[in-house]
């Protein structure tokens, strides 16, 4: 199915709500990262093992084998 597309009106507000929340974070000693959604399944297979139930495992139109993070 893909991945969700947001139009400029719904970025806008996505920005705000998320500046609000990383500027609380801040507030309180928190620092911002981020993450990749999709890893190539080696590298989440890396830092998980091979047979975690912590990835869903996608595979894409090339036949690239992809991982769904678990925290995601």
């Amino acid at each position: 199915q893909g991945t969700r597309d947001y139009s400029p009106k719904q970025m806008a507000i996505r920005e705000r709500v998320f500046d609000a929340i990383i500027a609380c974070f801040k507030r309180h000693g928190a620092e911002v990262i981020d993450t990749p959604v999709f890893e190539l399944k080696e590298t989440l297979t890396g830092k998980y093992g091979e047979d975690s139930k912590l990835i869903y495992d996608l595979k894409d139109q090339g036949g690239e084998l992809l991982s769904l993070r678990y925290d995601l």
